[in-house]
């Protein structure tokens, strides 16, 4: 197992701290085998929003149906509906590892003229990855595979965007330079004062490592 982060430590020993609850390696590293594999800003935001909507300390199982887990997952149709976009090079296709693996098991049959057969064989082959993904607990990954036609790639970056699919800075990896531009341009405003955002934002990730790592004991 590798190395609990500090940054999953000051999450979770934040949610123990303000629940009230003490912090033992046992259960930390019941939290850490759990939810490790996730990215740290899903995490960080599950827990946002859970200390929102409940007074009771979030079990692993919370925070990743919130991070998506098994309901994030899109249903088959709802899969296919995507995969399809991908028989068109000019398309621009935001996915999971799922969908693009079904699609290119379906994709031959789609080639050689059997859309229904293609179809079949997608929803056959994403219904088995998903519950895979599902025993093994993967959580859902999305990318993007860019299409030739610029116009179609960010309607469909900023389509993913406004779904959730996407967050904006990963978004801005993707889009065409002119839809930077304004962007770029307030990022440009704001970097004088780079410096002292980034000396305060590391001074309160020390102070809140020094009060989670004080809630960790051995059991």
């Amino acid at each position: 197992m590798t190395k609990i982060t500090d940054d999953f430590l000051t999450v979770i020993g934040g949610l123990l701290d303000l629940y009230g609850q003490q912090a033992s390696i046992t259960k930390v590293n019941i939290y850490w085998s759990t939810l490790g594999q996730y990215p740290i800003e899903s995490l960080r935001l599950a827990a946002n929003t859970w200390v929102r909507k409940s007074q009771f300390m979030p079990k692993p199982a919370d925070l990743i149906k919130l991070m998506g887990g098994v309901n994030h997952h899109l249903s088959a149709d709802e899969a296919w509906a995507v995969a399809i976009l991908a028989s068109d090079e000019t398309n621009t296709v935001v996915w999971t590892n799922e969908i693009a693996r079904a699609w290119t098991l379906a994709e031959i049959v789609y080639r050689n003229g059997d859309h229904i057969g293609a179809r079949r064989t997608f929803i056959e082959a994403y219904e088995r990855m998903i519950n895979q993904a599902m025993m093994y607990g993967k959580p859902v990954k999305v990318f993007v595979s860019l299409g030739s036609d610029k116009q179609k790639r960010a309607e469909a970056i900023n389509r993913a965007v406004f779904t959730g699919l996407l967050t904006q800075d990963k978004a801005d990896d993707y889009l065409p330079k002119p839809e930077n531009t304004l962007a770029m341009l307030e990022y440009k405003k704001d970097d004088t004062h780079t410096p002292n955002k980034s000396l305060a934002h590391l001074t309160n990730i020390r102070k809140m490592l020094r009060t989670a790592q004080s809630h960790i004991v051995t059991t």
